[in-house]
């Protein structure tokens, strides 16, 4: 190999190992997610599977049992609602009518289990 050809093959190298950093880190802070409407209109492809839902929390469906740590709530978008299941520590900004993405599986029947919520921070406080 000749002398000059070195530095530019070290070089791509060094970018080519820095660019997959950045990549995979990115692809990795990314969250995806289905509207309900979308998992609603192909139940049997997303049954079953671990997946992510975004959309309002429906005002007056939410229910809390302290005792055992379990939240009951709908979620909604512009056509379509949800029945969510959540068992677990509920973040402090989750609220009726804020927006949301649980993470989980949908069951089938209209319902979905998640182990992980996610409220969505506002811009701007108030």
């Amino acid at each position: 190999m000749k002398p000059k050809f070195k530095p530019i093959l070290i070089s791509l190298v060094v970018v080519s190992v820095i660019s997959y950093l950045i990549y995979t880190g990115i692809r990795d802070t990314m969250t995806y997610f289905l509207t309900v409407s979308e998992v609603l209109a192909q139940p049997s492809e997303n049954q079953d599977q671990t997946l992510r839902v975004g959309g309002n929390v429906s005002p007056g469906s939410v229910q809390w049992d302290p005792k055992n740590l379990r939240l009951l709530f709908t979620i909604q978008d512009e056509k379509a609602s949800i029945a969510v299941d959540y068992e677990g520590v509920v973040p402090d900004s989750f609220k009726p009518g804020g927006e949301i993405i649980v993470e989980g599986t949908y069951t089938g029947d209209g319902k979905f289990k998640a182990t992980t919520i996610m409220p969505k921070c506002a811009s701007k406080y108030v």
